[in-house]
Order: C-alpha cells, then sequence, then structure tokens
C-alpha cells in the first residue's frame, strides 16, 4: 500500500519520519491501531504540529499596586513643593522687583546728533504713585503768561532723580564741558522718550513723562527741569503755531534756553530776546530737533505768545 504526505500529496515511505520533499512531519501509526484502518486509509499520516505561538497560553498578569507609606507620600508632597517653588519663585519675584522698581531705557545722541548713548531711568513705584498723587490742574491759554506759569510749577529741578538723569547723560557726552553738545543730549534724551497726545491741558511732572509719555507741555516740562538742574537758564515758552500740513494755527509748548554765543547746528538758528537775552529755541516733541531749530519752515509761522522762567 503506498503511503502519502498529507500536506504536498507525494508518495512517502513507511521509515521515513519527515516528508522529504516539504520537511512536514509524519506520523506512525501505532501497530494496534493499523487493524482499525480501513484498506484504503494510509498507514501513515501527517501531523500537524502547533505553532510556537499557539504554545503558551495568554494570561492577563495584574501587576501589584505599589503602596507607599504615609512617611513617603509626605516626602514626595514635599519635594513637589520644593521644585516647584525653585521654578515660581524667581519668576514671581521677577515680576514683583519689575512692578515695585519701573526702568525705562532710553537711547539718545551726542556730539550734535551723530553718536548714540543708552541710559536706563530707574525709580520705585512709591515715587511714581507720590508724583501721581499731587494736584494735577487744568490750565487754559486765555492769558499765556498765567498758562505758562501754570506749566512750570511742575518742573522739578532740585529733585535728585532729575539731577542724577541730567549728570549721566552729560558724563556720555564726548565733550562735558560743550554746553551745546550737553545741552542737544538732554534735549534728544527728552525727545526720545515720545510724543503722546493729550485731550485736556493738565501738566504732568517729569518722571511721569518719562515712565509714561507725554504731549508738548509734559516733554517741555521733563526737558527744562533737566537743563536747569544743570545750571542753564531756560524759559517755559508758549506758541501760537501754524500747521503747515492742517492748514491751521494751534496752541504749543518749547523751551527756551540761554546760550552766550550762536549754536552751531547745521540748520538756521533762531533764539527770542527776553530780557535783552537769546533764549535759542528747544523743541522737545520729535527727535532730530537741535537747540535753536524752528519745526516750521518760516519764523512767521511761530510765535511767542508768553513765557515763564524755569527755576
Amino acid at each position: 500500500m503506498t503511503n502519502f504526505c498529507t500536506a504536498c500529496g507525494k508518495p512517502v515511505q513507511s521509515e521515513w519520519n519527515v516528508c522529504p520533499y516539504c520537511s512536514h512531519p509524519l506520523y506512525r501509526v501505532p501497530k494496534d491501531s493499523i487493524e482499525n484502518l480501513s484498506e484504503n486509509e494510509s498507514a501513515f499520516v501527517s501531523y500537524q504540529f502547533p505553532h510556537p505561538r499557539e504554545s503558551y497560553e495568554i494570561k492577563d498578569v495584574k501587576q501589584e499596586k505599589i503602596r507607599l507609606t504615609r512617611k513617603q507620600k509626605k516626602g514626595i508632597i514635599i519635594g513637589s513643593i520644593v521644585i516647584f517653588a525653585a521654578i515660581l519663585i524667581p519668576i514671581i519675584s521677577f515680576f514683583v522687583y519689575d512692578y515695585l522698581n519701573p526702568h525705562k531705557q532710553v537711547i539718545f545722541y551726542v556730539n550734535n546728533g551723530l553718536n548714540s548713548r543708552s541710559y536706563t531711568v530707574t525709580t520705585t513705584r512709591d515715587t511714581l504713585n507720590y508724583f501721581n498723587s499731587l494736584n494735577h490742574t487744568t490750565h487754559n491759554y486765555m492769558d499765556a503768561d498765567i498758562a505758562a506759569l501754570a506749566i512750570e510749577s511742575y518742573c522739578t529741578t532740585t529733585d535728585g532723580r532729575i539731577i542724577q538723569i541730567a549728570q549721566a547723560i552729560r558724563s556720555k557726552c564726548i565733550d562735558q564741558y560743550d554746553s551745546e553738545e550737553v545741552i542737544n543730549a538732554l534735549l534728544s534724551f527728552t525727545q526720545a522718550i515720545g510724543y503722546k497726545p493729550e485731550s485736556i491741558d493738565v501738566g504732568k511732572y517729569p518722571l511721569e513723562t518719562i515712565f509714561n509719555q507725554g504731549d508738548c507741555e509734559d516733554l517741555s516740562i521733563l526737558f527744562g527741569s533737566l537743563v536747569v538742574s544743570l545750571g542753564y537758564n531756560a524759559t517755559i515758552m508758549l506758541i501760537d503755531l501754524y500747521d503747515e500740513v492742517e492748514d491751521e494755527w494751534g496752541g504749543h509748548a518749547c523751551v527756551g534756553v540761554y546760550l552766550s554765543y550762536t549754536p552751531t547746528a547745521p540748520i538756521t538758528s533762531w533764539y527770542y530776546d527776553i530780557d535783552s537775552n537769546e533764549y535759542w529755541i528747544c523743541e522737545t516733541t520729535s527727535q532730530g530737533w537741535l537747540i535753536g531749530n524752528l519745526p516750521v519752515s518760516d519764523p512767521a509761522y511761530f510765535l511767542v505768545e508768553g513765557y515763564a522762567y524755569i527755576t
């Protein structure tokens, strides 16, 4: 009786244990069971070994929960608090310090606007709150001289902080003994603060303007305070100004600074005679104007209506 591999169907011999054609295992039927096979059934049958992966039974293994002691839990909590504190405290401290100690870096120019310098103004929140708490009265231009006096009253020429700022700016000049360069440096510093229009005529104290900007009056108060704190003579000047762009007249404020000689600014310099002294125009609202420069193309567009000495 011919035996055949049940996997590939090819004939195999009785003494073979593996089919030489397909490598399929052959299972020899015990003799005592041959008699139970019919004639047409082979005495040899193929045996399919189970797949290796099928020989393992997959069981759900539950991991035993790690139980922490009360002391361990407490240690973890304390450790977490320490880590968060190490991260958060420096951040919070930075913002708190920044709020309590406002600072502002200002870039200005020396040597008649040819070389840039920088200075960082730092004060305390209490100082700003003090100036904010002072009475800020409104004023009108019905009487230009009275209005000029009201604006001048905001100048703080003897304030130690203003003196310190003015001296620091002068120290950055190329020639600290050149009055024109020093005045132009103070003027450039003020111009760099930035112009901010206001709907009502209320003055600001110099430190308020440094940290919150201001209009022509506020910038004139700041610049006048700085320049007088160094010993120069200056006036707050109220101007009737013709706006060549808008084609209309309006009120304006600037500062006149006394010099005993004519400034060497590249643009024609202008001054106004006050008590037989030459007070040179200083425009504070935009970067680039030097002492003596008029912000208009024609002196007829720049009419002095009132003034007050800065003390």
